[in-house]
């Protein structure tokens, strides 16, 4: 019995449609965009 496995990364990218293409990239800019804004305003650990 083969192990099912959870895929984590995806090639959005890989798309002839123009349209799609623009908006896949934007999509990600801007989860990177609020992953990085939301890691901001969270209070650091103690080192």
């Amino acid at each position: 019995m083969a192990k099912e496995t959870e895929v984590s990364c995806k090639n959005v990218f890989k798309n002839n449609d123009k349209v799609a293409l623009t908006q896949a990239f934007n999509q990600k800019w801007l989860e990177l965009i609020n992953q990085f804004e939301r890691a901001k305003t969270q209070p650091r650990a103690a080192k």
